[in-house]
């Protein structure tokens, strides 16, 4: 079972309450994203924990509105976000992205999400879990790449985490949407192994994507790429 809390060097993530815990590849997508400029407002979809926008706010003095559909995710986060040291700048928005893309007038120049991605795997018979694991019924790729167009600021810049095989098909909604993906981070647990996970950024602009790639582990040991992006957030390091 995993802690009910996960200590990082600047704050705390309480998580018992939520249905997504703080996962390595979230760690890595959270140190890892960085805009090419100073956003005026970040949107962070499906917050669950707010690992995201925490680790965000340590690092940029910018206001954050993180959206969560699921009522104890929303109030872990909120929790989360009132004991850190930046309470004042984090707002947690109780609704689902969809609502709020069409009601929202403000754009946000920054949107990151670790969003829901299971879409053939048997389901939970807890349908919090299922909202926040499960790309399937309310949120779906097609819905996402759609709710971008509508949060998007004109410089905007969203970061999205995915498994390789939704990560391309979300791709083809960003294109079927006149969306781009100017930059793509492969991610492997072993320099040898399958694709764990996939990074994806995305803007108004046509670009020809810039491909990176990076390891988790070299054998049993942490690859001196992952410590170094880690050192600011993990105690160990």
């Amino acid at each position: 079972m995993p802690n009910h809390y996960f200590d990082f060097k600047q704050f705390r993530v309480e998580q018992e309450h939520c249905a997504m815990k703080v996962s390595t590849e979230a760690c890595i997508f959270g140190a890892w994203m960085e805009p090419t400029v100073h956003p005026d407002r970040v949107l962070d979809i499906g917050t669950g924990t707010g690992l995201l926008s925490l680790m965000l706010a340590q690092r940029l003095d910018v206001n954050i509105d993180a959206v969560e559909i699921d009522a104890d995710s929303a109030r872990q986060a909120s929790s989360n976000f009132a004991s850190s040291p930046w309470s004042s700048r984090l707002n947690v928005i109780d609704q689902d992205v969809f609502t709020l893309a069409q009601s929202h007038k403000n754009k946000y120049d920054l949107i990151i999400s670790n969003p829901p991605f299971f879409t053939a795997s048997q389901k939970s018979v807890d349908e919090g879990k299922n909202r926040s694991k499960h790309d399937t019924g309310l949120f779906t790729k097609e819905k996402f790449a759609a709710a971008l167009v509508d949060l998007l600021s004109e410089k905007g810049e969203a970061f999205i985490l995915y498994p390789k095989p939704e990560a391309d098909e979300f791709s083809s909604w960003v294109r079927e949407n006149s969306l781009f993906v100017e930059e793509v981070l492969t991610i492997y647990n072993q320099p040898k192994g399958p694709i764990f996970r996939t990074i994806l950024k995305v803007t108004r602009m046509s670009f020809q994507p810039n491909h990176q790639e990076f390891y988790i582990r070299n054998g049993r040991e942490f690859t001196q790429e992952f410590n170094e992006l880690l050192k600011p957030y993990y105690l160990y390091l």
